[in-house]
């Protein structure tokens, strides 16, 4: 039933962004939204009821490394919760901001936004990083995209 529910769900978000099909997801590609690459995942044996949703925010630049991890972890420490979203690295050192959804409980439009809403913050984290332009509270914010329905 579970795994019925991730491919009717990949195969309405892919109808409603114009992806030629879902097959590309099935077989763990990253598909691009806005610019940003995002990897949508699902695993059948460790978590059947899970869509998880992986959005590459990029790497900072060096000069700002450990003022933009800073940044990062105050975030994670603002959203903090059951089942929030988390910032982290990737393998390849690319910040990587991690959503999980229980199937049944997100719809394609709801995923849509939610992707497009990830694709505009992550195109402005990689300009300033969550370090300037904005206060400490709107940063926060910002970085919280947990204001979307989940």
């Amino acid at each position: 039933m579970s795994k019925e529910l991730y491919v009717d769900l990949m195969t309405n978000f892919c109808k409603l962004v114009k992806l030629d099909g879902p097959e590309k997801i099935f077989e763990g590609n990253v598909i691009e939204i806005d610019g940003v690459d995002f990897y949508l995942g699902y695993n059948q044996e460790t978590d059947p009821e899970i869509v998880v949703v992986y959005a590459d925010f990029g790497t900072p630049a060096q000069e700002r490394l450990l003022d933009a991890y800073e940044a990062l972890l105050e975030a994670n420490m603002a959203i903090y919760g059951s089942n929030s979203p988390a910032f982290m690295l990737s393998p390849d050192k690319r910040v990587t901001l991690a959503y999980h959804y229980r199937l049944g409980q997100v719809s394609a439009e709801q995923l849509t936004m939610l992707l497009g809403t990830l694709a505009e913050q992550a195109k402005e984290w990689r300009k300033h990083y969550f370090l300037e332009g904005n206060s400490a509270s709107q940063e926060k914010k910002q970085a919280h995209p947990g204001a979307l329905s989940r």
